[in-house]
């Protein structure tokens, strides 16, 4: 282990960090794409329940017409 002593650089120099962070410049992003009217009608629902009610009431839908095509109604 004696041999192997690595020899400490000029430039190795240990300084505490700087007190203050340099400051975060801000830079303007792009504007969102804009949301379709379907998108737009979902979010005035109540977003997630709304797609779910949505997705309920057209399997209510189809329910009812194999109902009326298999004569059960």
């Amino acid at each position: 282990m004696d041999e192997y002593n690595p020899e400490p650089q000029p430039s190795g120099v240990l300084t505490p960090p700087p007190v203050h962070p340099p400051t975060a410049v801000a830079t303007s992003a792009p504007l969102p794409p804009r949301r379709s009217s379907a998108e737009r009608a979902l979010l005035r629902r109540g977003g997630l329940r709304g797609l779910v009610d949505s997705a309920l009431d057209g399997l209510d839908v189809l329910a009812d017409r194999i109902a009326g095509v298999a004569g059960i109604r």
